[in-house]
């Protein structure tokens, strides 16, 4: 019960984070306050992920939510991956209009 209650507030924490989300996608927004949800859900209802990895082929529970935990994960670091080579190039483009405006300057 202590460990529901340390992690309910964790996947709170998450969930106020996402509400926090400014400018955000909303596409991202509804993938993490989803996944915050199905957080919650696992947690106060743990045989519940035993049921779904039992409908979809895997032996326990946990291995389900470790399976996912991975999946999410990769998805988050090719989109921060993602966004830091924009970043970047926009970064690049931005240099490049400074160093011909000095140029022209002088």
């Amino acid at each position: 019960m202590i460990i529901q209650l340390i992690l309910s507030l964790g996947l709170a924490g998450c969930l106020f984070y996402v509400m926090s989300l400014g400018r955000s996608s909303l596409a991202m927004k509804i993938a993490l306050f989803v996944t915050v949800v199905i957080g919650f859900i696992f947690v106060w209802f743990p045989d519940t992920t035993s049921v779904i990895a039992r409908q979809v082929g895997v032996g326990r529970g946990a291995d389900l939510v470790m399976y996912l935990w991975i999946v999410l994960t990769l998805l988050f670091i090719v989109r921060l991956h993602l966004k830091l080579r924009e970043l970047t190039e926009a970064m690049t483009q931005l240099a490049r209009r400074i160093a011909l405006n000095d140029t022209e300057a002088d």
